[in-house]
């Protein structure tokens, strides 16, 4: 008979039983790291109205400093994120906290817009590899039953710290200045460092693949209340895994669908993260309350995301998603024409964060359930570093556009057909592109 592999028998055993204590803390350490990632990525966009009045930074410059921080996200989701296969999920996590505290810290003491945005990038490496890693995270510290859950926490923890971000950041710009908001991001990732240290094990999965000592793999499946290995089981052959399982001949439709729909969704994700704080302050309207319309997208956006997952569990998720992207973009649109009367600014703003967030939800599963086994990490890996490109791109882009002389109306309006395009891709290629049977386990 032959011996099942030794990641097929463990995964087995953790699907089946329970959640563990230091399970849930895993999965909530993930969620706390991605809320300290969304506060620390939009963390520019609620200070920008106040650099702007401080330093006089025109609009085109603006949009290098808000792509500052997300090309180093791409950089790190590319080229740091991989080395979580070789050191280990822990390792890269501490490494990323690292980054960020210091990216913030040196961001604080700017003196200059170069200076603010080289250290934008040094943070968003940090940010960029943190993404990549606590997806893996949140997924293999899960149950079968759980698993589907735990996606979703994890991804709402974007939206709830840019709730706490913009409320936080609304107070310290009135008392303190726009210094405060990056020192608060530095504290929120030096928190974190002793939190992952004593709470957060090693990956299972990733000491289970690297085949290394028995007995810190048996520690930790005694934390996660199962039984230790008397031994490492037989390997058995296995399909392509990583990089190489994305582009076979099954697989590679599927991957490049899914990377057009993220770059093309991503473009009006992070122009309305990163622009509509200082299109609301160009109407005239204080930096505090341009960081609380943020707030208020993104507590939009955490709702929307509960809606989302609630009603996916009855199946829709194609049409779901699809038509989160297409409100998005109505809602990005419509945002462009709306006056200055702060009411419904900030109705428009919480429907654009309904339909953001709700539509990443979605998209995070839609990768999660069209990525055959072996390829899920590395294909979430891969399609999320493309987006990363498009974040990067999509406000310096909107600068541009602006400081060439489009109006707000007009440049929502591109942004908002990105998001369309993006809902029509995904409709009409769910069933030519996505097998039909991948299932999320």
């Amino acid at each position: 008979m032959t011996v099942p592999a030794a990641p097929d028998l463990v995964r087995a055993r953790l699907d089946a039983a329970p959640m563990s204590t230091t399970q849930s803390l895993a999965v909530a350490i993930a969620f706390l790291l991605s809320a300290l990632d969304g506060f620390d990525v939009l963390s520019v966009t609620f200070v920008a109205p106040a650099i702007i009045k401080a330093w006089h930074v025109e609009k085109g410059a603006l949009g290098v400093l808000l792509s500052a921080g997300l090309a180093g996200m791409a950089a790190g989701a590319f080229i740091l994120a991989p080395i979580a296969d070789l050191a280990g999920r822990k390792v890269m996590v501490l490494v990323a906290l690292g980054l960020m505290a210091a990216g913030m810290a040196l961001s604080a003491g700017a003196g200059s817009l170069e200076q603010l945005i080289a250290w934008r990038v040094v943070t968003g490496v940090g940010i960029g590899s943190c993404v990549a890693v606590i997806n893996p995270i949140a997924t293999e510290f899960a149950n079968a039953r759980r698993r589907p859950l735990t996606i979703s926490v994890m991804a709402l923890g974007y939206p709830v710290g840019g709730v706490v971000g913009g409320l936080l950041a609304a107070v310290l710009l009135r008392h303190y200045g726009w210094q405060a908001v990056f020192a608060a991001g530095a504290i929120g990732a030096l928190i974190m460092i002793p939190a992952v240290l004593l709470l957060l094990p090693e990956s299972i999965a990733y000491l289970v693949s690297r085949k290394g000592s028995l007995e810190q793999l048996n520690a930790v499946l005694v934390r996660c209340d199962q039984p230790p290995l008397d031994a490492w089981p037989e390997e058995s052959a296995v399909a392509k895994r990583g990089y190489s399982a994305l582009f076979t001949r099954e697989q590679a439709a599927a991957t490049v669908w899914l990377v057009c729909i993220t770059m093309l969704f991503t473009f009006p994700v992070y122009f309305v993260l990163s622009w509509l704080p200082q299109m609301i302050a160009e109407m005239g309207f204080a930096s505090s309350t341009a960081s609380l319309a943020s707030a208020v997208a993104s507590m939009a956006g955490v709702a929307g995301g509960l809606v989302l997952g609630w009603r996916a569990q009855r199946g829709g998720l194609r049409w779901l998603t699809s038509g989160g992207m297409v409100g998005l973009g109505l809602a990005t649109s419509l945002f462009g024409v709306t006056p200055p009367h702060l009411p419904m600014l900030m109705a428009m703003a919480a429907a654009c964060g309904f339909f953001l967030f709700g539509a990443s939800c979605g998209s995070f599963a839609t990768a999660a359930t069209t990525f055959k086994d072996e390829a899920r990490a590395a294909g979430s890996g891969f399609v999320s570093g493309a987006g990363r490109v498009s974040s990067a791109i999509a406000p310096a882009a909107a600068g541009w556009l602006f400081a060439a002389g489009f109006d707000r109306a007009v440049v929502s309006s591109i942004f908002g057909g990105f998001a369309i395009a993006a809902g029509a891709i995904l409709y009409f290629g769910w069933g030519r592109f996505r097998p039909a049977q991948h299932r999320l386990r």
